[in-house]
């Protein structure tokens, strides 16, 4: 800082730049009581000037960290003592102090160590601790929204007012001496005592100019003293006094502003009425906020500057001032977040509202007026425990309850609320608490989420589940009677065949004995007619056996396996032998599944079988392919015989349905209808393409998976 010479304040002007600074200033003495205050302290915590004289800074703080600042406090003072310098001895506090209304004000501070002066050092001859002063400078962080008052002042001036201070008061001590000692030599030691006062007069003043300027090298705001150079010209401001607080602020160096026109320093105010401003604060003696300014050049970064000014001496105006811009970036953010904030609470899917402590609504959105059926004036009236459902008030209660006694963070339940048209609403709450920065709960926010469609559904669900429990227990049971019933009937078909084989086995063989009995004496037309009874016998024998496979087609469990359809058809080709004059084709590739092989060997065996005897020619041809269809594959078995006229493609697949007279051709008519029994069983489907004298066409699909097939 330029010498303190450079421009003469009085006390009362010092004060007055104290008092325009908003930050709190206090000066303590060496048992820490407050000695100075500024208008920033007294108006935070709300105390006056004699409610704070020469009582203890550590009175005012919170409990907790009453030992942490008293501590500090005396580590200062104590090092201080063994021949610290000013300003190289500073400490940093942040802690909780009571307002005059009894609210907690969070203050963080910057301390730094003050030697006394020559009156304060001949003190200390009777009292060590009499020199020993902290200078403090504090924030409030309990709130980012106050305004911002800059402070300083041309430290020179101290100085100035303290040689001013000095000279008149030993012009006045030599006058007195002077006249006192022609008028009377015994008035002499009055006069001595006169001087002694006048000099301790002189040393408290410099203490106290000391003392302020000090304060204004530890300020951490801007000081800035300009002095107009000529009364017309705003231009002509030239700084004279700037602190280290204002260079950081701005980021430009002591050297490079000060000394300088107010162009030279900062060429873009040109474009600004600032000069002026500086110019009538000078001419009108009354001081001026400038409010936020906006600046930027090639040096300083662009930045908003809370500025004020105060007029001075010798044509000189002061100015203090603030760098704001991330407190402004901070304000706009949060004015930002509040925006979103209230945009998402009024627009929100869910009802939403803040609650007091005893279940009040504060606040709601449109959602939840309408989920509860009231105007929002209507709702605001309510209390949330009143329009709970009767069963649920204790159990929202405990919630509420745990959470005021920090049992835990957050909860979430379901309650019913009454609407106002008296109906039961399902919903889903969640609840938080929101406390200030001492832990003392504000308020609590909920969400409230109608769910009376989602509990009807898990009702409906669970009345479904139980049908379904009781419709799983009667298909156990019908099951089991099933099974039971078809192992009846499987006993049945086998007493049945065994009793209805062995009469045909008997007459067969009676038939037979009689043959051979009679040898060449019986007669031709008896000979025909026990042909005849022997071919009716075998005939019968077969009707058994097909309808014991048809009846348990279904019903009897075999496994399935990996089945090579070529191997399959090659084994059933051998054991049908055909004769030479047919020809089996079998067109590859075919596939190779999952299947049960007795079964898809039934199938191709009865339509192979039925294509050879049912051929008009002697010799003939059958072919057989297969074709990939997705989930299934389709196998088709052609033969170029007689052929079948559509209006009997609906009976060939009827049990004991036949074509021909079996005397003609002998047959059960139980094949086909086999065959399409089987494959319906397994999932597939089977179809006849054929007219009389253009052969016959059976195609069939078998499934690939039979775990997926839909029986």
């Amino acid at each position: 800082m330029s010498s303190l010479s450079a421009v003469r304040l009085s006390t009362a002007e010092l004060e007055q730049l104290f008092d325009l600074v908003s930050d709190l200033i206090c000066v303590l003495d060496a048992s820490g009581c407050c000695r100075q205050v500024n208008l920033a302290f007294r108006q935070t915590l709300g105390y006056s000037t004699d409610d704070l004289y020469a009582r203890p800074l550590t009175a005012l703080v919170h409990p907790g960290d009453q030992a942490s600042h008293q501590a500090e406090i005396d580590r200062l003072l104590a090092d201080q003592s063994d021949g610290q310098l000013d300003g190289q001895l500073t400490g940093q506090l942040t802690g909780r102090y009571r307002t005059q209304t009894g609210d907690w004000r969070s203050l963080t501070w910057q301390i730094s160590a003050i030697n006394g002066t020559k009156a304060d050092t001949r003190a200390m001859a009777n009292n060590a601790q009499a020199s020993r002063m902290l200078y403090c400078v504090a924030r409030d962080v309990t709130c980012d929204e106050m305004e911002p008052s800059p402070a300083g002042s041309k430290a020179d001036s101290f100085n100035a007012a303290l040689e001013r201070q000095v000279e008149q008061s030993t012009e006045q001590s030599t006058e007195q001496s002077t006249e006192q000692s022609k008028t009377a030599r015994y008035r002499h030691l009055d006069l001595l005592q006169a001087k002694r006062q006048a000099d301790e007069r002189i040393e408290q003043s410099q203490a106290e100019l000391q003392l302020y300027a000090n304060a204004v090298q530890n300020m951490q705001i801007g000081v800035q003293i300009w002095q107009l150079e000529s009364a017309d010209d705003p231009h002509s401001l030239r700084l004279i006094v700037t602190n280290p607080a204002a260079s950081q602020l701005i980021g430009v160096p002591v050297e490079a502003v000060l000394g300088k026109s107010i162009l030279e320093a900062f060429p873009e105010v040109a474009s600004t009425d600032i000069p002026q401003i500086y110019t009538d604060v000078v001419r009108t003696g009354q001081k001026r906020s400038l409010g936020d300014v906006t600046y930027e050049d090639e040096r300083v970064e662009k930045g908003i500057f809370s500025v004020k000014a105060f007029p001075l001496p010798d044509r000189c105006v002061g100015i203090v001032f603030e760098n704001i811009t991330v407190r402004k970036q901070q304000e706009a953010l949060r004015q930002e977040q509040q925006t979103q904030l209230r945009i998402i609470f009024e627009q929100a899917a869910v009802g939403m509202a803040r609650l007091d402590t005893g279940g009040q609504w504060i606040q709601v959105n449109q959602r939840l007026c309408d989920l509860l059926g009231y105007s929002m004036p209507e709702l605001l009236q309510t209390n949330a425990f009143e329009l709970t459902h009767p069963d649920d008030v204790s159990i929202a209660q405990a919630h509420y309850q745990q959470l005021i006694n920090g049992e835990k963070l957050h909860a979430g339940f379901e309650k019913r609320y009454l609407t106002k048209d008296g109906e039961v609403l399902w919903t889903q709450v969640t609840a938080s608490p929101v406390c200030d920065q001492q832990g003392q709960l504000l308020y609590f926010i909920t969400t409230i989420q109608g769910i009376t469609q989602r509990k009807q559904a898990n009702l409906a669900l669970r009345s479904q589940k139980n049908d379904l429990l009781k419709a799983n227990l009667l298909l156990t049971r019908t099951m089991a009677a099933l099974e039971q019933r078809n192992q009846e009937l499987d006993q049945f078909a086998y007493v049945t065949s065994h009793d209805l084989k062995a009469p045909l086995r008997a007459i067969a063989n009676l038939a037979t004995w009689i043959e051979e009995d009679l040898g060449d004496r019986l007669p031709p037309e008896n000979k025909e007619q026990l042909d005849l009874l022997t071919n009716r016998v075998h005939r019968m024998e077969g009707l058994i056996n097909g309808l014991l496979k048809y009846s348990r087609i279904g019903r009897t469990r075999q496994s399935h396996e990996a089945v090579s359809v070529n191997e399959l058809l090659t084994d059933i080709i051998d054991s049908i032998s055909p004769p030479e004059s047919f020809t089996v084709e079998v067109l590859p590739p075919m596939p190779e599944l999952e299947a049960r092989r007795v079964l898809l060997m039934q199938v191709f065996s009865n339509l192979i079988g039925n294509a050879i005897k049912h051929h008009h020619q002697p010799g003939g041809r059958v072919q057989i392919s297969a074709a990939d269809l997705g989930d299934f594959y389709q196998f088709t078995v052609a033969d170029d015989g007689p052929g079948i006229a559509p209006a009997y493609h609906h009976k060939i697949f009827a049990i004991f349905q036949t074509l021909k007279p079996r005397d003609d051709l002998e047959s059960t008519g139980i094949g086909l209808s086999l065959v399409k029994k089987i494959v319906t069983a397994e999932g597939g489907e089977i179809t006849l393409e054929s007219a009389v004298g253009e052969g016959a066409t059976f195609c069939f699909t078998w499934p690939k998976d039979p775990r997926t097939a839909v029986k």
